[in-house]
């Protein structure tokens, strides 16, 4: 049953995968048998007489060089800067249904169907609209072929009259569909193939903060204990017993080790049941307390926790910390001072008073969010890169709950540090122009925050907030 549950991922994975993959190349095999219509422009300027100047000729040449046949074709001339004043056929070999004007600016042509290999090729001259202007503004077209199979435009960008944004996008929906799905399918695949080493890659990750709950859980009940013989408080269990029993051997490998902690929690749990009934004397209560107090002090002492927790893997755990507080301290820049840069600088002529406000709601903000964001960090450094002393007879970690206003610390700091934007140490830089902005002058910024952000979630924290837990009386 258990092999069975740990295919089970890699199975769906792979049916989603292909399921989306089928999708990917049922499309490109419908893509690939779609007719496409090549579109061409040529325009010839007249030299001679000053009517010709103003004349521009154009050639527009279609041709359907895909897998199938187009129906329902509909080939659009547009010219938004001159007026159409001849034009004519030059060669065909599909049968064309209408060729018409639509204004003195468009020609139409019409064909119910355009065949897999033909050619139509029409001549057009134009006379610029107004005369004053010279001949080049003559040259701006858009041609665009449209059937039931699809769209084709090509056009004249440095037209006036046209705007980009009703061309279809230069990669067609369908296409970034495509891409998108084949993504997924080669993701999921991923997933399923490299299924072992995620979790793995996971396992590594949960150990450390697996081994730091288990030591603080049996310190937790041996202070208790200590305090008050009699206590009935109920002990937390859900720890030790929400893992695999492989799981917790591949932890604690050690079978004395393994076997020691495992007694203990089955002490705690033997604990609970003498308590779940309704009359419990204090005779029995102490003798359940000392036992348990017995067996966490044996536990505690008896076993070599630093084994459990080398160096490497608090290595791998301070480089993902470098790179979250890295990547907050990108965060924090793009917020502030990008923005600030394309929405606040164009903005002149504002009085003193709203960018003294401006100011000191910028510090505010950048103080609270390095605050959520050195938190989470803090936080999941507490339970991965603590250290064990020498003679494991202690534990030290970083802690915002147990060290004394960890939190107000951590925000007074958050303020001090990441609060002031560096636009506010000089009264030029408030004020500079975009154009003025250097790529190096970003760059220095973004050092700074990445180094004000390690200050703040790394140096400060074990210097602050640091905490010890006696293992050993």
């Amino acid at each position: 049953m258990a092999d069975f549950k740990s295919s089970l991922f890699p199975i769906i994975t792979s049916v989603i995968g292909s399921g989306l993959l089928l999708f990917v190349l049922n499309n490109i095999a419908a893509e690939i048998n779609q007719p496409h219509i090549y579109l061409q422009v040529n325009s010839f300027s007249g030299n001679d007489s000053q009517q010709q100047q103003e004349q521009t000729k154009f050639q527009t040449i279609a041709l359907n060089d895909g897998r199938s046949a187009a129906t329902n074709v509909r080939l659009t001339l547009l010219y938004p800067s001159a007026n159409i004043i001849n034009y004519s056929i030059a060669f065909n070999n599909e049968n064309i249904t209408s060729l018409n004007l639509k204004g003195p600016t468009s020609l139409v042509a019409e064909m119910d169907r355009f065949s897999k290999g033909a050619t139509v090729i029409i001549n057009t001259t134009v006379m610029n609209k107004d005369k004053v202007v010279a001949s080049p503004p003559n040259k701006h077209y858009a041609v665009s072929a449209a059937s039931d199979q699809g769209t084709n435009t090509i056009f004249n960008l440095s037209s006036p009259a046209i705007r980009v944004q009703d061309i279809e996008k230069v990669i067609p929906l369908n296409l970034r569909l495509l891409i998108v799905t084949t993504f997924l399918a080669l993701v999921c695949f991923l997933m399923g193939l490299f299924y072992k080493r995620i979790r793995h890659f996971k396992f590594q990750i949960d150990r450390p903060k697996f081994i730091f709950d288990v030591v603080k859980e049996m310190v937790i009940v041996r202070d208790t204990l200590n305090k008050n013989i009699l206590s009935t408080t109920m002990f937390p269990i859900l720890r030790w017993n929400s893992i695999e029993e492989d799981t917790k051997r591949q932890v604690f490998s050690d079978h004395r080790d393994y076997n020691l902690i495992n007694e203990f929690y089955k002490e705690i749990k033997q604990r609970d049941c003498d308590f779940s009934q309704n009359d419990i004397s204090d005779k029995t209560l102490r003798q359940n307390n000392e036992d348990c107090l017995n067996q966490v002090d044996y536990t505690l002492g008896k076993i070599c926790w630093s084994r459990y927790h080398p160096v490497s893997y608090k290595k791998f755990h301070i480089i993902i910390s470098v790179a979250s507080i890295i990547s907050s301290a990108l965060v924090i820049f793009f917020i502030f001072e990008v923005f600030r840069v394309i929405f606040f600088l164009p903005i002149q002529g504002l009085s003193e008073p709203y960018h003294v406000v401006y100011n000191i709601f910028t510090s505010l903000s950048r103080s609270v969010v390095a605050f959520f964001l050195a938190r989470e960090i803090i936080n999941f450094q507490s339970s991965s890169t603590y250290d064990f002393s020498s003679n494991n007879d202690s534990l030290s970690h970083i802690s915002l709950w147990s060290s004394r206003h960890g939190l107000t610390k951590l925000f007074a700091f958050s303020v001090l540090i990441m609060g002031t934007p560096l636009f506010l140490l000089s009264g030029e830089l408030n004020y500079v122009g975009r154009s003025d902005l250097a790529y190096d002058f970003f760059i220095i910024i973004i050092l700074i925050d990445v180094a004000r952000m390690f200050v703040l979630s790394f140096i400060a924290p074990r210097y602050t907030m640091k905490r010890i837990i006696r293992i050993r009386d």
